[in-house]
């Protein structure tokens, strides 16, 4: 956002002003429809995807119709824009000598996650005469709980007090544990009820909607399903999932 507004060392005195970027810049999971989806649903390798949509909604402007290119963006202004923003982007990845993130974001969005769905995992237990529901859906809120605890510690002890000072094996302990704290979330079967059968039980594309992820797709489908059996599956992948992220980031 502030490389979008620098001015005349950024995208010049014609780009984009602080209230449309308000309006027209967000971010989102990304969906199968984005040429990353593998790296992210199938190795557990973070992914960024940049898009610009013109405001005329003009789908596929850029390739589809070439003719119109110049009345969506005249002078391939917002081309050029898009191109700098993404450089920036790009160099603010690549630069650092430590991964730049905070597995505390994955463990407040796990809990967002389990939170909204929680409700119908235990109506889906109900259903199927478990009414144990308390305590099956209590061992995921623990373990959630003690992820939150973990990430946090990882956060302040580890992450936030390493800089480019640090020691090489420093660095690269916690750069390893980072990527191996995403990868935790690969399992080894394929999660049904996913586009594609992504190997990420904590965010995939679902069936229903390919171009948005959505949170623990597998619990989703194990409801949609009314298949007991399938749903404990679920349950059980989910904590053995959370456990190995816990795992790495107390080691």
């Amino acid at each position: 956002k502030n490389f979008l507004q620098e001015g005349e060392e950024g995208l010049g005195k014609e780009g984009v002003g602080e209230e449309e970027l308000k309006e027209d810049w967000g971010y989102s999971l990304s969906g199968a429809s984005s040429d990353m989806f593998g790296f992210y649903c199938y190795a557990g390798v973070s992914v960024i995807d940049v898009e610009c949509v013109a405001k005329n909604d003009l789908y596929h402007t850029m390739y589809d119709e070439q003719g119109l290119f110049e009345i969506v963006d005249k002078d391939y202004r917002n081309l050029a824009n898009v191109s700098l923003a993404l450089t920036q982007l790009l160099l603010s990845v690549s630069d650092p000598v430590l991964v730049p993130g905070n597995v505390t974001v994955y463990s407040h969005r796990i809990r967002e996650w389990w939170d909204d769905l929680k409700p119908n995992v235990t109506s889906s237990l109900l259903a199927h005469d478990l009414f144990d529901h308390d305590r099956i859906t209590g061992i995921i809120d623990e373990i959630i709980k003690e992820l939150e605890e973990a990430a946090n510690s990882f956060q302040e002890e580890t992450l936030d007090t390493l800089d480019e000072v640090s020691s090489d094996i420093e660095l690269r302990r916690a750069n390893d544990a980072v990527a191996a704290f995403e990868r935790a979330f690969i399992v080894d079967e394929r999660i049904p009820g996913t586009s594609y059968l992504s190997k990420n039980i904590l965010v995939s594309p679902s069936l229903e909607n390919s171009y948005a992820g959505s949170g623990f797709p597998g619990l989703q489908f194990a409801i949609q399903s009314d298949t007991k059996d399938v749903l404990l599956l679920e349950l059980e992948r989910v904590r053995w999932a959370l456990n190995a992220a816990i795992q790495v980031l107390r080691n």
